[in-house]
């Protein structure tokens, strides 16, 4: 999930011939648009959980200005939430070798 995040952060587009491949469309309106808890939200809405530490990282300095809401961002997540579950789905198989936690 953090890789995920990552590449949302970076605006890099994910491996495996980046996030088009995979039908995830605009992903590049989120480059610098996360925050810990939009980090959060995006995990959540994924069905997953990440601690506040990981976070951390996505911090911004006082008076940084997001180009997208949080409205903006939650409507993004809706219109790719298929392609966003199967590539973290994948991504996730391939970090685990496809075993599942306990």
């Amino acid at each position: 999930m953090i890789y995920l995040l990552d590449e949302l952060e970076e605006g890099t587009g994910g491996d495996y011939d980046g996030f088009d491949s995979w039908d995830i469309k605009e992903a590049d309106k989120l480059k610098g648009q996360l925050n810990s808890y939009r980090a959060q939200k995006i995990a959540q809405f994924l069905g997953k959980t990440i601690s506040k530490q990981k976070l951390l990282k996505y911090a911004k300095p006082k008076g940084y200005v997001y180009s997208l809401s949080n409205q903006e961002i939650t409507q993004w997540l809706k219109d790719n939430q298929h392609a966003l579950l199967k590539y973290s789905a994948f991504n996730i198989g391939v970090m685990t070798a496809g075993q599942k936690s306990k």
